[in-house]
């Protein structure tokens, strides 16, 4: 029995050891701690000359993410060291998802002996165990070389998968905290981005006595590239704009706020639709990214003659709603989107609204909304949403909004939507 003492001695002290890796591991938080705090711990408690962490890239082969040498080891690589599936003791190990005691290293035919020559280490003995959670393979743990003593043994290897079993489940937990860690900072960030877009859109439309304006705009993803304006330059002068950047989410948001702020700069008192549309243009040729552009329509009002003086980059024709529920579409003379060419060849077109005609502009997101069957709605089932009398045009724009809803059911929105409606009550 007192020959037994020793063995038991150190089985106590490894397991001791177990209870301080499980606190310890609990207690980290942060994955750039916990992976070299995993290793530390290994070569104390395991009393080991080096130990090593290797991790399943995306390639699914073994990638060294962290080791730890004692004093009079040689420096850890800097370089990046990868282990083919199945190769080496590592590599074997994880494919067959068993562990490995190694008592003589170099008696082993698995054993990657170039490691050694190329790090001056001299590997004896291997304990390497699989780190597999929920039938995932995270990677492989291993240590080399117990201190004092020729090689390793079963009551070692007990205890080094048991301690395998903590770095998997607590590498797997961190993961998962970080990955929550990347979805929260990433849906502030597209909250602060969803503010920061707002604040280019108009806050409120104008109130005048003679004209109403109502919009909506609701972007595909968190942020998109449709835009609108109302701008009043004059006493008896409305500029609007309704525009569509190509592309979605975060690029075309950037490029929506930059054509928004230099429109705004460019619309003075007296500038004809055709002037501001090709500064404009001038503008933003030469400056748009990875080829993207933009369409829209640009309109002048004049509210005391009702006249609506129109011209289109590209953009969708916009609806013309009369009093008595019959609908025109507006065949605007098109030009190309704007960005795309240094110069911007463009037709006005004036129409003359009577009282309780709504003038309907929108982006190709309501066209172009697709239901769960692939059907979009297409320029005629707009026009269908529209054959109807309206009182006013936020009646129009709910009536389109509900609609293209019921359209598309619960298919997710394929393109941002934007709609603005005016006329003279």
């Amino acid at each position: 029995m007192p020959a037994d003492l020793p063995a038991l001695e150190r089985q106590l002290k490894l397991y001791k050891g177990l209870v301080e890796v499980s606190a310890l591991i609990n207690a980290i938080t942060d994955s750039k701690e916990l992976l070299p705090a995993i290793l530390e711990v290994a070569r104390r408690v395991m009393e080991v000359e080096a130990s090593s962490l290797f991790l399943v890239n995306a390639e699914g082969e073994l990638e060294l993410a962290s080791a730890s040498g004692g004093a009079g080891t040689p420096p850890i690589p800097t370089r990046r060291i990868i282990v083919p599936r199945g190769m080496g003791v590592s590599g074997w190990s994880l494919e067959n998802r068993r562990s490995l005691l190694v008592p003589d290293a170099y008696a082993d035919p698995r054993f990657f002996r170039e490691t050694d020559r190329q790090t001056g280490f001299t590997t004896r003995s291997i304990l390497c165990v699989p780190l597999v959670r929920d039938q995932k393979e995270i990677g492989v743990l291993q240590v080399l070389n117990p201190i004092g003593r020729a090689a390793f043994d079963q009551t070692d290897l007990e205890a080094f998968e048991a301690y395998g079993t903590l770095a998997a489940t607590a590498i797997e937990k961190l993961r998962n905290i970080d990955q929550q860690r990347q979805r929260d900072r990433l849906e502030q960030e597209f909250a602060f981005a969803q503010e920061i877009q707002s604040s280019f859109l108009p806050q409120a439309l104008p109130h005048h006595s003679r004209i109403d304006f109502a919009a909506a705009y609701r972007p595909a993803l968190n942020v998109g590239g449709d835009f609108y304006d109302v701008m009043e330059p004059g006493p008896d002068e409305l500029y609007f704009v309704v525009g569509d950047v190509s592309g979605k989410g975060m690029p075309a948001a950037l490029l929506m706020a930059q054509a928004l702020s230099i429109l705004r700069l460019i619309i003075r008192p007296g500038i004809s639709p055709i002037a501001a549309m090709a500064r404009w243009n001038a503008m933003l040729s030469g400056h748009t990214i990875r080829g993207m552009f933009i369409t829209a329509l640009l309109g002048r009002i004049e509210p005391s003659s009702r006249h609506v003086e129109l011209v289109s980059a590209g953009h969708c024709h916009p609806f013309r709603v009369a009093s008595s529920g019959e609908v025109l579409e507006v065949n605007v003379a098109g030009s190309p989107p704007l960005g795309l060419l240094p110069e911007l060849p463009a037709r006005s077109q004036t129409v003359t609204l009577a009282e309780r005609e709504w003038l309907v502009s929108f982006t190709d997101g309501l066209a172009e909304s697709f239901n769960p069957d692939g059907e979009p709605l297409q320029t005629s089932g707009v026009r269908r949403l529209l054959e109807r009398q309206y009182q006013n045009p936020r009646e129009v724009v709910d009536a389109l909004t509900d609609g293209e809803l019921r359209h598309r059911r619960k298919a997710e929105p394929h393109d941002d939507l934007t709609m603005l409606v005016f006329g003279f009550p």
